[in-house]
C-alpha cells in the first residue's frame, strides 16, 4: 500500500512537470524564435541531471528531463531592415548591461541611442568584434551576416552553436543560456544563412501542446485519486489494527 502511495506521488510529480512545461510553451506561442521545451523520461540516475528542470524520484528510480526542441519555427517576412532570422543552425549572441551573454533565435532587433543593434528589451546584439553600430543610413545584411550601412561594412553578426544545443537552459523571453562547461562556438560565415527582413516564429504547435497538457492534467487527477483511495484504506487498516490490539 505504501509502495502504491509512493508510485502515485512520483507519477503526480512527473505530470506536474509536464503541465508546467506545456503551459510555458503555450505562453510563448507568439514569441519570435522561441524553442519549446520537451520532457523526456530518464531511467537511470546518471541520465537525469543532463537537461534543465530535471526531476528524479528515488522511490521509483525514474526521472524526467526537460530539453529544448531544436526544430525550426516558420520564417515570416516583416519588411523591417533590422529584423533578422537564421535559416539553419545557430543562435544570435546578445549581452546585457552586466556583460552576461545569452543566446536567442528571436531576431526582432532595433537601434539604441548610440546607434547600436539591440534586442527589443535593450540587450546588445553581438558581432564577431563586439557590438555593431547600424546608424547613419540604409542597413543591409547579406546571408553570411555581414552588416553594411550605405554599402560600408560595419561588422559581421555573431552566430554561434553548441555541441549539445538541446541542453541549453531556457531563461524566458526567448533567451537561452549555457549550463556546466558547455561553450559557444562561432559558426563559420560560409555555414551561416541570415535572412534580413524576416523573423523566425515559435516552434510551438498550440493544438498539440494543449492536447498534451490536458492529457497530463487527467493523469495527475488519476494519481490524486489513487493517493486518496489508498490513504483511506491505510487509515481503515490502522484503525482496525488498533481495535484488534
Amino acid at each position: 500500500m505504501l509502495r502504491t502511495l509512493q508510485a502515485a506521488r512520483g507519477a503526480m510529480q512527473f505530470e506536474q512537470a509536464r503541465i508546467d512545461t506545456r503551459a510555458n510553451n503555450l505562453a510563448n506561442v507568439s514569441t519570435a524564435g522561441f524553442r519549446q521545451v520537451l520532457t523526456r523520461v530518464a531511467e537511470t540516475a546518471g541520465s537525469a541531471p543532463g537537461g534543465q528542470g530535471s526531476v528524479w524520484d528515488q522511490d521509483l528510480n525514474l526521472g524526467m528531463n526537460q530539453i529544448l526542441d531544436l526544430q525550426h519555427g516558420p520564417l515570416e517576412p516583416t519588411g523591417n531592415d533590422h529584423d533578422l532570422a537564421i535559416a539553419g543552425r545557430g543562435f544570435f549572441a546578445v549581452n546585457d548591461q552586466e556583460g552576461n551573454t545569452y543566446y536567442t533565435r528571436g531576431g526582432g532587433f532595433g537601434m539604441n541611442d548610440a546607434g547600436e543593434l539591440i534586442t527589443s528589451d535593450g540587450l546588445q546584439v553581438q558581432g564577431t568584434g563586439g557590438p555593431i553600430t547600424v546608424s547613419g543610413g540604409e542597413v543591409s545584411v547579406d546571408p553570411t551576416g555581414m552588416i553594411r550601412v550605405n554599402g560600408s561594412e560595419r561588422g559581421r553578426i555573431k552566430v554561434v552553436d553548441f555541441t549539445v544545443p538541446s541542453e541549453l537552459h531556457n531563461m524566458g523571453h526567448g533567451r537561452l543560456t549555457t549550463q556546466g562547461q558547455m561553450e559557444a562556438v562561432e559558426v563559420p560565415p560560409e555555414e551561416v544563412t541570415v535572412m534580413q527582413g524576416y523573423l523566425e516564429g515559435s516552434n510551438v504547435d498550440p493544438v498539440r501542446t494543449l492536447v498534451d497538457m490536458i492529457s497530463a492534467q487527467r493523469a495527475f487527477e488519476i494519481g490524486a485519486k489513487v493517493m486518496e483511495s489508498n490513504d483511506e484504506l491505510l487509515g481503515k487498516s490502522v484503525n482496525s489494527l488498533g481495535r484488534i490490539s
